[in-house]
């Protein structure tokens, strides 16, 4: 999705969704794979909605502020 601007390494990404999980951002069950694989799938509450869309509203002022920066009136 990043075209590969962003990598998240294994070490990083399971305590991240641990934390997210804890907070209850995620939920997560374990389910059969289309492979037949034990396979760990999460999905995003409804308290993970709402947390979402205040990280969106801070990203999108963080990154205006920053255009604003790089970017001044000419």
């Amino acid at each position: 999705m990043s075209e590969d601007a962003l990598r998240i390494e294994t070490g990083s990404l399971y305590p991240a969704l641990h934390r997210l999980e804890a907070r209850g951002w995620i939920a997560a069950e374990w389910k059969t794979s289309d492979k037949g694989k034990r396979a760990r799938y999460y999905r995003l509450t409804r308290t993970g909605g709402r947390q979402l869309a205040v990280e969106q509203s801070r990203w999108q002022r963080l990154s205006a502020a920053v255009t604003r920066v790089l970017r001044p009136a000419d």
